[in-house]
């Protein structure tokens, strides 16, 4: 797979313009921070060793976009930007930054994931952006409560789904625009939000400035950038991106095999995963001790233990999980490993507080969605 740095052509303007960061591809050793999928649209995934820390690092948080990012002076957006407040609602309403910022703000700590990490993996190969395992970050997310805008605008009886619009535009006019959406009762849970800042900053343009949407637990493509338009609806929305993307099979089939429209849902929650962020596959190590450090998450359940194995999963040892343990986003595990000359193939597997179990092989689907499979990594020992 050809990889890139950030930094090459008009996205490297864009980076250092909007993120304020000169150097947000690459690290002092000249390691990169993301690799480029795609540079139009941005699609930036982070790099493994990302994952050996809870918080994502704003210069090491991935970058998903379905269409060019919006056009203009992101300086600008704080006094135009508005949202609107339509469809079944009793005070339809528009409002602006400074009508989010007055109100009472909350904190939410969740892992935002593209629902194709992984998609890189899948075997027979499946189309779409090759993403490995760095479609996925953890921030602290500060917004107002999804809920309580809604409350002022007054939901009606019959609202039962919102549909969800950015600010991003397809490029061909015949391309439908991104919209999504979520059933009532997640849009009014107290931990759905719409976050002005990200990891105690105001969220960057490339990650949806001035304001997104936060649905912890579920896939980030409910988690719309720069949105602009949220509507009450007493259906399911419409459009491609609801009704044909995004779904996955009621019942999935054989790998390779086609699964019927009808047999299709939309996605929500995540599924069970871990990832060991310290090796990457194809590493030599010196022997003596080393510490194996990684990142595991669950949707809307906890991470309740981390099993480690060395010799690709014929046996299993536990991992030490961190104190800190936040509902959605990652629970940090350590491995203490007294390496010694040889060829390992080491793994992780989570599992969490629903009795969720990662697999050893993932759930094939035709998009590549949701890919939670045991990652295995085979390293070398050097004497």
């Amino acid at each position: 797979m050809q990889r890139r740095s950030l930094l090459k052509g008009a996205a490297a303007g864009l980076a250092a313009q909007w993120l304020g960061v000169p150097k947000l591809a690459w690290a002092e050793d000249d390691t990169p921070h993301l690799y480029e999928l795609t540079s139009r649209p941005l699609n930036y995934e982070s790099m493994r060793a990302t994952f050996t820390t809870r918080i994502t690092p704003l210069d090491r948080f991935y970058l998903r976009n379905h269409f060019d990012v919006p056009v203009g002076d992101p300086a600008t957006w704080a006094s135009t930007w508005k949202l609107e407040l339509t469809g079944s609602l009793a005070k339809p309403r528009t409002l602006t930054l400074a009508d989010l910022q007055k109100m009472k703000q909350v904190t939410v700590e969740a892992v935002l994931q593209c629902a194709g990490n992984g998609r890189g993996l899948f075997t027979p190969h499946v189309a779409g952006v090759q993403w490995r395992w760095g479609a996925m970050g953890n921030a602290e997310w500060e917004g107002v409560r999804l809920a309580d805008v809604l409350a002022a605008a007054g939901v009606a009886k019959d609202a039962k789904h919102l549909a969800l619009q950015g600010m991003e535009k397809p490029t061909l006019d015949k391309t439908p625009p991104f919209v999504r959406g979520i059933p009532i009762e997640k849009a009014m849970h107290p931990d759905t939000i719409i976050a002005l800042k990200m990891n105690g900053q105001p969220i960057s343009p490339l990650h949806g400035f001035p304001a997104r949407v936060i649905v912890p637990g579920w896939v980030g493509d409910d988690w719309i950038k720069w949105i602009t338009r949220i509507e009450a609806r007493p259906d399911e929305p419409k459009g491609f991106w609801y009704e044909t993307g995004y779904r996955f099979p009621i019942t999935p089939g054989k790998p390779g095999e086609a699964i019927p429209p009808d047999q299709m849902r939309p996605m929500s929650k995540l599924n069970v995963k871990s990832l060991i962020g310290s090796i990457s596959p194809g590493d030599t190590l010196p022997a003596g001790p080393h510490e194996l450090v990684g990142v595991a998450f669950s949707g809307e359940a906890q991470i309740k233990k981390v099993d480690v194995t060395l010799d690709g999963g014929t046996t299993w040892q536990p991992a030490t999980l961190d104190a800190h343990d936040s509902k959605y986003g990652f629970r940090m595990f350590r491995f203490a490993w007294k390496a010694t000359p040889g060829a390992f193939r080491i793994g992780s597997r989570a599992t969490d507080s629903a009795g969720a179990v990662q697999p050893v092989d993932p759930v094939w689907n035709p998009s590549g969605y949701l890919y939670n499979a045991i990652d295995l990594a085979d390293v070398k020992v050097t004497a």
